[in-house]
């Protein structure tokens, strides 16, 4: 069924306020990261069923007006990690689409959502073009991270839910038979042997680039939003800190009973 598409001036206000949700999500929203990058693959045609979905994104940004990006450094250790995922054959054209989440010490300080450059002939495929495309970026964040502490970080952490890509990269071997993705595994394997960084297996429900490698339904956002706004892990930390001040009050008050009792036992 062919689609109806927007008249000029409506396609103009579609690519303007597009346009305006990539800067907002890029800074202060990354919960509508994924979402918006694939409104910005319809700007040249853009029609009556992408200007809805657009109506979505702004009907749901007035409905948590007041969501912030919670930024807050935890301990003293500025570790880098990273979550790297993939989206197999996702687009209409069947490439595939990265979501990538790099922390510094616990604090969010980058996202990505992008439809892959080349094809891939597997979900095994997609995602070692998603790890070997992140790899230097998430280099390039220790590297920055030295720079500013100078001190010496520890090689940085790259999560992937997918077994075999982390095999590849550590161990070798497989049957990739195009040349690019050898070459994609050696890069990623010999950054690996050299202790340049390490690959390590995430469960897929525990992946927190999941969300930016896929759009999701209503349910499965709301605690993707939470926990990429960094709501979600402020409230951890929250609970955290209670339960450790509730155990420190009762080890206080057991300690005063004792004491209590040790000088009843004395008097007597």
């Amino acid at each position: 069924m062919k689609q109806k598409h927007l008249q000029e001036t409506a396609r103009v206000f579609f690519h303007s306020t597009v346009a305006k949700l990539l800067y907002l999500s890029k800074r202060a929203r990354p919960d509508i990261l994924t979402v918006v990058t694939f409104l910005c693959t319809r700007l040249q045609g853009a029609t009556v069923e992408d200007e809805r979905k657009l109506a979505r994104v702004l009907g749901y940004l007035k409905g948590t007006v007041d969501r912030t990006l919670l930024l807050k450094g935890t301990g003293s250790r500025c570790e880098v990690v990273a979550y790297v995922d993939a989206a197999y054959a996702l687009h209409a054209e069947s490439k595939s689409h990265t979501g990538m989440v790099v922390y510094v010490g616990n604090t969010l300080v980058n996202v990505a959502s992008r439809k892959q450059k080349c094809m891939s002939k597997s979900p095994t495929e997609a995602e070692l073009i998603a790890l070997t495309e992140n790899l230097g970026l998430v280099e390039l964040f220790q590297e920055f991270v030295e720079f500013i502490t100078k001190k010496q970080v520890k090689a940085p952490i790259v999560y992937q839910d997918c077994n075999a890509v982390v095999s590849l990269v550590n161990q070798g071997g497989g049957k990739l038979r195009m040349k690019h993705m050898h070459a994609r595994m050696h890069l990623s394997k010999e950054m690996v042997d050299e202790g340049r960084l390490q690959v390590v297996y995430k469960k897929a429900e525990d992946m927190e680039a999941d969300g930016f490698s896929k759009p999701y339904d209503p349910a499965k956002h709301a605690p993707f939003a939470e926990l990429i706004q960094g709501e979600l892990k402020a409230s951890q930390q929250v609970g955290a800190k209670h339960n450790r001040d509730q155990a420190m009050e009762e080890k206080l008050s057991n300690e005063m009973k004792q004491e209590s009792e040790l000088d009843t036992k004395v008097e007597k």
